[in-house]
């Protein structure tokens, strides 16, 4: 059976397909205060999510959550905050260069809520990132 059909009827030889549900529309935000490491040196860029994927090494999140109870249930309820079909507002995912690393990425916070984003089918985020690195990550993982 092909990808996404769910059944033939044989009477009439019609297929269904299993449609994908709407995305819910993503607001986001700066992180919040105490989770604010750059203050007001501190900017949101639009990123690719593949390519933070590609450059996401340490302490990812694996795809559907993985199997870490703790990291599954952060996984969980992230997902069901993001939803389907809804207007939400999230706090972006603050990223930074991996220090030794040439082409690598920290996700400092926000790593579940990038894994939900990413494993949804979302093609695009904003970031919370340094000012002195916005130009340089926007280069290398932005958008287009």
């Amino acid at each position: 059976m092909l990808p996404g059909l769910r059944s033939v009827n044989r009477t009439n030889r019609r297929a269904t397909i299993k449609l994908m549900p709407k995305l819910s529309e993503v607001h986001f935000v700066p992180p919040r205060q105490s989770q604010n490491l750059w203050g007001d040196g501190g900017v949101l860029v639009t990123l690719d999510v593949a390519k933070l994927d590609r450059a996401w090494r340490y302490n990812r999140v694996p795809e559907g959550g993985g199997t870490d109870p703790d990291t599954r249930f952060q996984y969980e309820g992230v997902r069901q905050w993001i939803g389907v079909g809804r207007t939400v507002e999230l706090w972006a995912t603050t990223v930074t260069r991996e220090d030794d690393e040439n082409d690598a990425l920290c996700f400092i916070e926000g790593r579940h809520s990038f894994a939900v984003l990413r494993d949804l089918g979302y093609m695009t985020i904003e970031a919370w990132v340094n000012r002195d690195e916005a130009d340089e990550l926007v280069r290398k993982y932005g958008a287009g």
